[in-house]
């Protein structure tokens, strides 16, 4: 771990946790998330330039050589630690630019998936590196919900939906809020909760998100069931395909 990433652990920490605490926390294993950093590193060219989608309040990128991005400066509370602010679905960078995009949770708050990942795609390099952890429905506050029909977030894409779109919205709050499995959301108004993507308006497996990026337009490198240092998550590590694709990206 370069000593950048891990000041950018300790600064978060000691903000939240006062200057002694904080420094402690900053050696904890499992907020340094050694395991997702090795993981990204195998696939990552070490001297390429990416960017991190909803960095949220800390990262795992390695910071030398990736923009820390979001489209919100804070999360449900939690400040972001991001430098520049776009959404997913739009980023400033030109065609085949970037050597990796990483993101974590951030797709099943998007109200058009299929969007974001084709916005992915364009800006990465062929053969570049998109990085993806999503939340596991058996192990998150989503265990009570169905997973989401690609046919239907293809249907929504088709529909050109955005973030006033609510036909999650009650899903979420009877299988969700209500059931109290995600107390610290119950204080957003509908209103706020959609406009910000703090809803979990997509549930995905393993599965249905290999199939989900493949259909895009990725090609899948790896599935990880479950990541090691953040136990309620899973990944997918794709590439943009060096040759133009063949499917149907409609």
């Amino acid at each position: 771990m370069e000593f950048q990433d891990w000041n950018h652990l300790f600064q978060v920490q000691r903000k939240k946790f006062g200057m002694l605490r904080g420094f402690l926390r900053s050696f904890r294993r499992d907020l340094q998330r050694r395991d997702s950093r090795a993981l990204l590193h195998q696939y990552i060219n070490p001297n390429g330039r990416g960017i991190e989608i909803g960095a949220g309040e800390t990262s795992i990128a390695p910071l030398r050589i990736t923009l820390l991005t979001d489209g919100f400066k804070d999360h449900a509370g939690a400040q972001s630690s991001a430098r520049e602010f776009f959404p997913a679905e739009r980023i400033p960078r030109p065609d085949s630019s970037l050597d990796f995009v990483l993101n974590e949770h951030v797709l099943e708050h998007l109200p058009d998936p299929i969007r974001a990942l084709k916005e992915w795609h364009r800006v990465l390099k062929p053969g570049g590196i998109l990085f993806i952890t999503l939340p596991h429905p058996e192990r998150t506050f989503d265990q009570k919900r169905e997973v989401t029909p690609i046919e239907h977030i293809f249907s929504d894409h088709e529909k050109h939906v955005g973030s006033d779109e609510d036909a999650h919205w009650e899903d979420w709050k009877i299988n969700v809020i209500d059931a109290g499995l995600a107390p610290h959301y119950r204080s957003f108004s509908k209103e706020e909760s959609l406009a910000k993507n703090l809803i979990h308006r997509h549930v995905f497996t393993p599965a249905s998100a290999r199939e989900l990026l493949t259909r895009v337009g990725f090609e899948i490198l790896a599935v990880r069931e479950k990541i090691e240092d953040r136990f309620d998550s899973f990944g997918l590590i794709s590439k943009k395909p060096t040759h133009p694709p063949s499917t149907d990206q409609s």
